[in-house]
């Protein structure tokens, strides 16, 4: 593989890191379902939960009440050979959930994803993760409790820059 290819790689895998990230906080689950190859598998140490449609309905299923999520993955290691490749990211996870207009539940998750990628049909997705939770707290925050700017959705303004883009508008 000569240095270019393997370049190529990297970008296409770290690309599909931020995909889960905006897939999950956007709760886009078609973003989130491209991460893995059709016959991909993961573990994340939940019970009867071992493919990727099975997370993303125990997600959205779970956190319905939750008014943001915040992904961001950080400390990205990746080795590739031909095909093939490994990755190990560091995710800070947190989500928020309003009880009252003076407090808010906050659950903050440090985690490592280690995947297994492989590229098909020139696309780069995940075979399998294996998600390792180093530490997890969720704790009651007091104080104003001031609304996001962002939507869970796709109403959230990140896609209408992209679309700017994709239709040769100016965004702004």
């Amino acid at each position: 593989m000569d240095v270019l290819d393997e370049l190529a790689a990297r970008e296409a895998i770290r690309q599909q890191l931020c995909n889960y990230g905006r897939g999950v906080d956007r709760r886009d689950r078609d973003l989130l379902r491209s991460v893995w190859h059709d016959d991909g598998t993961l573990d994340y140490s939940l019970p009867g939960v071992t493919t990727p449609d099975q997370l993303i309905e125990a997600l959205w299923s779970t956190d319905v009440t939750t008014d943001v999520w915040l992904h961001p993955l950080t400390a990205i290691a990746i080795e590739v050979q031909g095909d093939r490749a490994a990755s190990e990211a560091y995710v800070s996870a947190r989500s928020y959930r309003s009880s009252s207009k003076t407090q808010v539940q906050e659950t903050l998750i440090h985690a490592r994803y280690l995947d297994g990628w492989s590229k098909r049909d020139g696309r780069w997705a995940i075979d399998h993760r294996k998600a390792i939770t180093d530490i997890r707290i969720t704790r009651q925050i007091e104080g104003e409790v001031w609304r996001s700017q962002g939507r869970p959705d796709k109403s959230d303004p990140s896609y209408a820059v992209f679309a700017a883009l994709r239709e040769g508008r100016a965004f702004g």
